[in-house]
This record gives structure tokens, sequence and C-alpha cells, in this order.
């Protein structure tokens, strides 16, 4: 029995820890807080209403004597009338019976409050043992008797009883958060004609009855944010909804939040008949996933946050009819890769696709972002891009590239940022080079001739309801990024035609890249990196003085004998060059698109990248199976670089002379830098000669969380063999890999024959 208490207790204690989370978690609708201004987060009214048609009763042991009180000697100077009433944290276990006691003038409080808040109790179905309302009437109105308290179980009243059987016809505003309410009953809103918004989130809601919400035919906006119920084993509990539209008498609904509410494939159906002046939704972490086709169309959606909803936009024409409307967008943690169905978007502003399986952006659906100015593709798998893609947004003014899997920055990449005002590229894999200095150079140019701006919306609507994240967001990481300076920048650089990006995510040093200067490929700061400008400057003197010489020799040649007499002096060697030129013609009309028959002169029939830890298992077992057995020839860096070269030479002279590159992966393989280069060098080799000839050999498996983002991406993208523990599985795997590498030798040697 005390475990089972011990048990409740802590699964309690976890609940209320979660339930704070959740609150501090917030998608792209904010918080109820960010939606009005009469309440605070904690149920106490705040100080910008009239504190003289307020009555501020939160956290009051038992608020109902003090109503009464306060009821009976309300002024009502000027027509003042109580508009406002909080009974928030008052361990309530059911709404009061309250609202027929009356002012001075005999109006009761349920025909002036406007606002009202219960946040914080904790409603039952059921009455709290001990407590009991009595309620007398008499000729001149009602009036409600202090509760009276006794031992016994006092009947079966709903903790609703008090709103649902009396009328609120000037009430707007209605907040029910973290009442601890578990089922929505059937027109139990019916009495509240001009209610405009209803907070009922952070409850344990697990079932919501047809026509809950019947009669609010002016409720703009509705919060059924962070609803999680749990059974007593601390399972979540499914929702329970009606098979049928649950929001579609809602004609008025502008704005509809269901955050962190967990919901199911069997509740899809209460989304259906939103209508079409829904402009506001979000469905952040609801776990929803198989949506039904073109969902949204009948709606003018404008802020949509579908984030944490695995899958959630692999529903055929899940967004059609959004074109037109769509502002803001939030899809981080979906699972997509693709953005295809974002093409013709031309009046979207901010698209946040964080946390994705996105590799590259298509420049035919970029070209149509006509009003995009925020991009956030942070923690994709974006790779380095050769052709324009940011600079086709016209609009573009914040790009979020960080952790993804660019590997070198090249020139026309930083022309590619020419327009874009902010910039965060930091946790990418770069390999040093001089694009990567100048990329800091320009950045830190920048600091000295501009200043933060903030980006602002070009549809900015006043009505609180339409309130988002989006721009605040991004416009606090703009606030709050550090300057790039470092001591080595280069105080005159100066170039008109540079981009005029500043950076976001720079954080002293943090910029750094993969330098193979030395054996062990040691990561440094970009900013000590030699400048390609810097080193065009120095050059400069040296050029121009080899130009001059080279024209003087120019000017006194003959300017017709020498050429004759060339051509008589290497008449063959002239005509024998023609004719090597006419059969390379043909040799590359013929094996076209061929790899290996392109001028390549292969050495080796593979190049194998391994680490010093497994080279016995290279020369024991790998290299007797592939140069004995099946006249494979094999490049080891240990025996066949060449000496005198830089080791960097070697790697790329050896990948480039192999018909095919083998990658022997373990865990100590992705602890050795000099590994890790190899094996992005061999991706960056293959996308850009389009071969298809790696190999990839586990030597174990290697967990997820260990794997880096090039080598998951190359498992994902390629067949792998894994060496098998048990001894007799391994004649197979011999056999497999002979059979690959065979057939990739007799490829090249079919091409080469037929040329």
């Amino acid at each position: 029995m005390l475990l089972k208490i011990i048990k409740l207790l802590n699964f309690f204690l976890l609940f209320i820890a979660s339930a704070e989370t959740r609150k501090t978690q917030k998608c792209l609708t904010g918080y109820m807080t960010d939606v009005q201004t009469w309440v605070n987060e904690d149920g106490v009214l705040t100080k910008t209403i009239d504190q003289s048609t307020a009555i501020d009763l939160s956290s009051h042991f038992d608020p109902v004597p003090f109503l009464h009180q306060i009821m009976s000697e309300f002024k009502t100077d000027n027509g003042q009338r109580v508009r406002y009433l909080s009974l928030a944290k008052c361990r309530l276990t059911r709404v009061p019976p309250v609202f027929h006691l009356s002012d001075s003038m005999g109006r009761w409080l349920s025909q002036t409050v406007e606002y009202m808040t219960f946040y914080g109790n904790k409603f039952v179905d059921r009455s709290a043992a001990g407590e009991q309302y009595n309620m007398i009437i008499n000729a001149t109105g009602a009036v409600e008797t202090e509760p009276v308290f006794s031992l016994q179980y006092q009947g079966t009243t709903v903790w609703s009883t008090s709103i649902e059987y009396v009328s609120f016809p000037s009430l707007k505003e209605l907040d029910l958060r973290r009442c601890s309410i578990q089922v929505l009953r059937s027109n139990m809103f019916g009495g509240m004609p001009s209610l405009e918004a209803l907070y009922i989130g952070e409850n344990e809601i697990y079932q919501i009855e047809s026509n809950t919400f019947a009669g609010l035919n002016k409720l703009l906006h509705l919060d059924f944010s962070r609803n999680e119920a749990f059974d007593s084993t601390g399972s979540l509990k499914n929702l329970i909804t009606p098979q049928t539209p649950l929001f579609d008498g809602l004609t008025s609904l502008v704005s509809l939040d269901l955050s962190f509410t967990k919901m199911s494939k069997r509740n899809v159906a209460v989304l259906t008949g939103l209508g079409p002046n829904l402009r506001r939704l979000s469905i952040c972490d609801t776990g929803l996933q198989d949506l039904r086709s073109d969902m949204f169309y009948k709606t003018n959606l404008t802020y949509l946050d579908l984030s944490k909803n695995n899958g959630i936009l692999n529903t055929p024409n899940i967004l059609r009819g959004l074109e037109d409307t769509l502002v803001v967008l939030y899809a981080n943690t979906i699972g997509t890769g693709r953005v295809d169905m974002l093409k013709n978007f031309h009046r979207l502003e901010i698209l946040q696709l964080l946390n994705n399986e996105i590799t590259s952006l298509p420049q035919e659906v970029a070209a149509t972002w006509r009003s995009l100015q925020i991009l956030d593709l942070n923690k994709n798998r974006i790779i380095t891009w050769f052709e324009p893609i940011f600079s086709l947004i016209p609009n573009l003014k914040y790009l979020a590239l960080k952790h993804n899997n660019i590997n070198v920055i090249r020139e026309d990449m930083i022309v590619d940022f020419r327009n874009i005002s902010y910039l965060a590229l930091a946790g990418n894999f770069f390999m040093c080079n001089c694009n990567s200095r100048d990329f800091l150079e320009t950045a830190a140019r920048n600091e000295r001739n501009r200043q933060n701006g903030y980006i602002k919306s070009v549809y900015e609507s006043k009505n609180l309801f339409l309130y988002h994240r989006g721009f605040e967001d991004f416009n606090t990481l703009i606030a709050q990024r550090k300057p790039v300076i470092f001591e080595n920048s280069i105080s005159e650089w100066d170039n008109e035609e540079e981009s005029v990006y500043l950076l976001t995510d720079f954080y002293g040093r943090n910029y750094i890249c993969a330098s193979f200067a030395s054996d062990e490929g040691e990561a440094i700061f970009m900013g000590d990196v030699p400048s390609c400008y810097a080193r065009r400057d120095m050059q400069y003197d040296e050029k121009m003085i080899k130009n001059q010489y080279k024209l003087i020799a120019l000017i006194l040649l003959p300017c017709v004998l020498l050429p004759l007499l060339m051509l008589f002096v290497f008449r063959r060697t002239i005509f024998y060059f023609l004719i090597m030129m006419r059969n390379s013609a043909a040799l590359t009309m013929i094996n076209k698109d061929k790899t290996g028959v392109d001028g390549t002169i292969f050495n080796y029939d593979v190049f194998v990248s391994y680490c010093n830890e497994d080279r016995v298992w290279v020369l024991d077992h790998l290299l007797p199976q592939l140069e004995s057995n099946c006249n494979i020839s094999v490049c080891l860096h240990e025996r066949d670089f060449q000496i005198g070269l830089s080791i960097l030479e070697n790697i790329v002279a050896c990948m480039d002379r192999s018909r095919a590159i083998m990658l022997i992966i373990s865990k100590r393989f992705l602890m050795s830098q000099w590994c890790q280069f190899e094996m992005h060098l061999a991706q960056h080799r293959l996308l850009e000669t389009r071969r298809n000839d790696l190999i990839l050999v586990l030597l174990e498996e290697i967990p997820r969380r260990i794997r880096p983002t090039t080598l998951h991406y190359l498992m994902l993208t390629k067949t792998y063999i894994i060496w098998p523990k048990v001894a007799h599985e391994r004649n197979i795997f011999w056999r497999r890999l002979r059979k690959g590498l065979v057939t990739q030798k007799l490829k090249h040697t079919e091409n080469v024959s037929l040329a």
C-alpha cells in the first residue's frame, strides 16, 4: 500500500513538473497572456484595466463571503459596474453559485461581468466532501448565503452547474485554465452569447461531447492547448471526441490553438469544417499525422504551426488553397525531406523548417517565394550548392543554415548571400579555404558599416487574436547577437561589391574549419586562415613584372616569320596533334557519360580508407582476399602514397586514379580526423563527378547517436556490407564484396574495350 502511495506521489510530482515545462514551451501562437491584457499567467488581474470595475479575489481560500461583502458595498457612482472578476487559485472544486449576487443598483453579477477567470482551481465532477452551498431567493432578488460545511458527501453536482444554467449576456472572455477539468459537456457554454475568447488550456480533458461549443456564434479565439489526461498507471489517455466536425458551428472563429494537446488519428474529424474566417491555427506537438487532403481548403489561414508532428506534410494537397493567404508557417521536426509542396506560396514571409531532412532547395521553388523575409533551415542536411538559390528570393533578409552538411564555403556562395541582412552558418563541418576567411572578413566589414535593423511584416495586424511569435523570435536573435570582431581582421577591407550580411550566431571563435596543413587535421578559427584577396594583393606586383616581360618578348618576335617558321619546324608534330585531337573527339562521342573513358587513367581498382587501429584486419583479411584471390589491385596509403607529395595531394590523386573507393568504417575510424576528411572528400568528389563507386564496409554496428551527418547520409543512400562476427557467415561476406568489386572492374574494362 505504501509503495503504491509513493508511486502515485511520484507520478503527481512528475505531472506538475511536466505541466510547468509545457507552460514555458511556446509554439508559433505563444501563450494565453500574449493575446490579452486583462489577466496574467497566474490568474491575477493586471493593472492595465480599470481597477474600479474589478474584483480580484485570487488566492483567497474562501472567496465567497468576501464576494458577498464586496458586492453589497460596491460603489456604482457614474454608472460603474463589475466588469472583471478573478477567483483564481481559490482551491474551489466547482464554480460557486454567486452570479445572482447584486450590486446596490440591483444588477446581478452575471449581467455585468465581461472578463472572468477561475485559473488554478481543482474542479471535480462531484462536490468535494464537506462543501455545500445554500441559496435563498427573496422578493428583491437573489442573495447567496455563506457556505455551510458538513462532513457528509453532498450529492452528484458537476463543477460547471453554476455557469451552465445562468445567462451571461455581457461575458466576453472566460479563463478556465489549469482547473483539472476532465469532461466538456454539451451546451455548457450556451448561456454566453457574447463570448469572444475561451481559454480552457492546461487541463486534463479526455472527453469532449458533441455540441460543446453550441451557441458561441461570436467566439473569435479558442485556446485548447496543453491538455493531457493520465490514468492511474501514468499512461496517457486517448482524447475522446465526436466523429463529426467539432468547430463547424463557430462561424466567427479567427484563432484556434491546440498546441501540445495530444491527439490521434481518431480525432482528425474534429478539424474538418473549419470556417473561412479562421486565420490562425496551431496544432504544434499534437501527434497528428494523417490529416485529410484539402483540410484547410475553405479557410483563410494566415499563421499556421504544424511542428513536431512527424509526417504531417506527407498528405497530398494538405496545404492546397493557402497559396494566397499563408504568411507564416512553422513546420519544425516533421521529418520532411522536401519543400516542393510550398511552391507558389508568394505571400509567405516566415518559413521555419528546423530539424528536418532537407538536403537541397530547388531553384524553381525558391523563385516563387516573392515575399519571404525569414528562412530557417537549421539542423537539416543542406550541402554545398553550386548555383544561385537564395539570391532568387528577392526580399530574403534572414537565413539560418546552422548544423547542416555544408563542407566548403565557395566564392559564389558568398555572392548568393549578397542581399541577405542576417545570416547563421555555425555548426557545419567546414574545410578551410581562403573563402572561409573572406566570409568572416565581409561580416566584420559590415559591422563597421551597418547597424541592426529589425524585420517587420508587410501584413501586420493589430488584432491580438492574430498574435504570433514569428518576427519576435528572430528579432530577439538579432538584438542578442554578438558583433564579428577578431584580432587579425583586415581593417582596410572595403569592397562595395561584397555582400551586406551580419552574423547572428558568432560567439568568439565558434566559426571553425578543419585545416589539413598538418597531419592532425586540426580545427582552427576561420579568421586565422589566409585570405583570398590578401593573397592576390601580395602577388600583384610579381605578376605585373612577369606580364611586362611577356609583352616585350611578343613585340620583338616577328609577327609573320615566327608563325611560318614554327609551322615548318613542327609540321609533323602539328599534324600528329591534329590526328590525336580528332581521335579524342571521336572517343568522347562514343563514350559520352561513361566514367573511366574520359581521359582518366586508373592505376588501381579500389582505394581503401581505414584507420591505423583497423590495419591488422585490412592486411590479414581484406588484402589477401582481394589481391590474391580476385586479382584486384588495391591502393593503400602506407604502401602506395608517393613520397614527397603532401598527404592531401596523395589522397586526391589516389582517389582519382582508383575505379572505386572503399571506406572501412568502425568507431575508431570516426575518431580519426584524416579518416573523416577522406569520407567527406569521397562524398564531395562522387557528387562532383557523378560517379557511383563508393563501397561502405562496416566492421561493427555504428549507433545513430555517434554517426557523423555525412556517414548517416551515406548509409541512407548507399547499400553497405557488415563484417559478420560469426565465422561461417564470412564466406557470404567475401563473395558479395568480391562480386561488387569485380563488377566495377568489368564495367570499366568493357567501356575501355568499346572505345
